[in-house]
């Protein structure tokens, strides 16, 4: 760790030194076994005691569009630099508790977060550094076959949110996003509820992971560009009946949209 004291690459060496020593000292103190907000509650105390101006809970919410996409509420933000998650994990951090401090990187507009886990017999921390900017557009798969006025509202779409929100957030805030566009341009956007059929069987109807737009368009939101994602989005257009679909990959800097027929 204190090799980061002489790393001029390394965002905030010193502060980020103090916070997980401070950590450590909890950790060991308390040992894995507790509740969050006790390791939380012992945290404050301990940076406090070492003289850093720590926040707790604060909460913020994304606007768009006069509506609230979603909201958000941080653990713990240090010196208003850098951003905590704390966690009581038995086993490793999950990719959705980087999408979830990442979250809170954008949305605070803060370059650092570190990901610290309580609940192993050694304590676990992770870096998160963060920058944001424009995210760039790319049109692949079957998206000149797409219908026109899709394409239109659906590249007007994604270019707006490019340029209001950025890149940075994870894909339930995109596809949140999505959502709310479209339905300002006047085209209804929806959640996607279909009922799977087995032979002559229908089976119960339910919420999938995709978005209805107008009449024949299906939208999927990935942080991934896996065959997976693209063999679901086939799935819900099959299902639904329509003739159009949108796998919307999200990949750090990158928005790519596959048009699919």
């Amino acid at each position: 760790m204190k090799t980061w004291l002489n790393n001029s690459t390394v965002i905030y060496p010193e502060l980020s030194y103090s916070i997980v020593g401070a950590a450590m000292v909890v950790h060991n103190s308390l040992k894995p076994g507790w509740d969050e907000r006790d390791y939380h509650r012992a945290m404050v105390a301990v940076l406090e005691s070492r003289g850093h101006v720590v926040k707790s809970h604060d909460r913020k919410d994304l606007v768009y569009r006069g509506g609230v996409v979603d909201g958000f509420e941080l653990d713990l933000l240090v010196d208003g630099l850098v951003i905590l998650e704390l966690k009581h994990l038995k086993e490793g951090f999950h990719p959705s508790h980087y999408t979830q401090i990442i979250n809170y990187l954008k949305r605070w507009d803060k370059r650092l977060g570190l990901l610290i886990n309580y609940g192993q017999e050694k304590l676990r921390y992770q870096r998160i550094p963060f920058s944001c900017s424009e995210a760039t557009v790319d049109y692949v798969g079957e998206w000149v076959k797409l219908p026109v006025e899709v394409r239109d509202l659906i590249r007007g779409a994604v270019n707006t949110i490019n340029s209001l929100v950025g890149c940075g957030y994870g894909a339930g805030i995109y596809k949140k996003l999505l959502m709310a566009e479209p339905g300002f341009l006047g085209v209804k956007a929806i959640n996607t509820c279909l009922a799977p059929t087995f032979s002559e069987q229908c089976f119960e109807e339910r919420e999938v992971d995709a978005i209805s737009v107008g009449e024949d368009l299906i939208v999927r939101v990935s942080a991934s560009s896996s065959a997976t994602d693209l063999s679901y989005l086939k799935t819900y257009m099959k299902h639904a009946g329509a003739k159009n679909g949108m796998l919307v990959n999200l990949n750090h800097h990158e928005m790519q949209l596959r048009g699919v027929r």
